[in-house]
């Protein structure tokens, strides 16, 4: 029991990140990567997850070197309305993304039990709001369940080897970098845009704060971050693997994870595609409640309030991106309406979140005036920049897709 809780003291933010990263979204990317490219963009993955890894280091090292809040400090010394732009568009890219968690739940679930896929948004959301609003110590309940949803996942996509098996051969082959075709380029802007998360990176430092993690933390930190992303990483592995050795050179196309599951159900049995669903629900479901927190932290943060996960006005503004999320999915599902404009206010905030999330994260963790000795030392700097190459890649290709460009 000592050492459970010692293991306890020593991880618990980049698990969050990771189960934060790794949602419906991330799933359908590194599933539609094995299944169209097979196993070319693993290298592609493998950068991915460096970058994430890198930025994620760079908040968890922020986190432990501000005394106040990260907005606080851009409000104090770039103004309020930098704070607040944060804090807004983050509130609405994570209300536009808790809509694709709801829809995973449901899929997951209606897989497993056979039921309307309606009632699991509605049924996640009010256990979900119950917690959050009854919880005393918000970061504590949700570090616990995450470490928990996280072994399920780990244990339900790699029980999908079983049916699949892995070639280590043209695994290997598959990190050596290559030309990209046009279509690999589609895929592989999808594996970037949804494993490296500069919101959630951003957002490390409030948990590590959360964590209560300081200078003297800086070390485990930074260690956590590394494991975090680097299970996230081998999940997101171990499904684009089992995508290319069930599907590759199906000619089939899916872009949702309704029509993964069929698919799958089709290649593998009824039986993988259960152990599947239940890592999809486990991913969905962690995502779900995370990045809802993201969202309410930051506008509460943004604005001026009490940024504190347990205090009121967080638990206000991440139940509103909770119910939000729901509704459209219920709505989506009923009727068929709702998804698009959702998802289009959601891909609008990133082009506002994501390029200042990460620039102030490299800005701030580059600052000898605020991190001291903690700060980015060539290799954080020069991998920091190539990341942030990736992401102004990233802004434009979303830019040209929401104005149809």
């Amino acid at each position: 029991m000592e050492k459970e809780h010692s293991l306890l003291k020593r991880i618990g933010p980049g698990f969050i990140t990771a189960a934060v990263v790794l949602g419906p979204g991330s799933i359908l990317a590194s599933s539609r990567a094995g299944a169209e490219g097979g196993y070319g963009l693993i290298w592609l993955l493998a950068c991915s997850c460096v970058f994430m890894a890198t930025f994620t280091g760079m908040g968890a090292r922020l986190g432990c070197a501000l005394k106040e809040t990260p907005l606080q400090y851009v409000a104090e010394q770039w103004g309020r309305p930098l704070a607040f732009m944060v804090g807004v568009s983050g509130f609405l890219v994570t209300a536009g993304f808790q809509f694709g968690n709801n829809i995973g739940v449901a899929v997951a679930m209606g897989e497993i039990t056979g039921t309307a896929t309606w009632i699991w948004p509605l049924v996640f959301t009010g256990i979900s709001l119950f917690f959050l609003i009854t919880a005393r110590h918000v970061y504590q309940f949700i570090e616990r369940l995450i470490i928990v949803l996280v072994v399920i996942m780990m244990v339900s996509f790699i029980a999908n080897l079983f049916w699949t098996g892995v070639r280590p051969m043209r695994l290997a082959t598959g990190l050596i970098p290559r030309v990209l075709t046009d279509m690999e380029l589609v895929i592989g802007g999808a594996i970037l845009g949804t494993t490296f998360s500069a919101v959630a990176a951003f957002y490390q430092s409030y948990l590590v704060q959360a964590k209560g993690w300081r200078r003297e933390s800086t070390a485990i930190a930074i260690t956590d971050a590394r494991i975090g992303i680097t299970v996230l990483g081998c999940m997101a592995l171990v499904i684009m693997v089992s995508a290319a050795e069930s599907l590759y050179g199906s000619g089939e196309s899916f872009k949702s994870v309704g029509k993964l599951a069929g698919q799958l159900k089709g290649a593998l049995g009824s039986w993988a595609v259960l152990v599947f669903c239940c890592g999809l629900a486990a991913a969905s479901f962690s995502s779900f409640i995370a990045n809802a927190l993201i969202g309410g932290a930051l506008f509460s943060d943004g604005v001026g309030l009490d940024a504190d996960l347990s205090g009121w006005p967080v638990k206000a503004f991440t139940s509103a991106v909770m119910v939000v999320g729901c509704l459209v999915a219920v709505a989506t599902f009923l009727v068929g309406k709702g998804d698009t404009t959702s998802l289009i206010i959601a891909q609008a905030s990133t082009l506002v979140a994501a390029p200042l999330c990460a620039v102030l994260l490299y800005v701030m963790s580059s600052s000898k005036r605020i991190m001291g000795e903690m700060r980015n030392g060539w290799p954080s700097l020069i991998v920091g920049g190539c990341g942030l190459l990736v992401m102004a890649y990233l802004t434009f290709n979303m830019f040209r897709k929401v104005f149809g460009l």
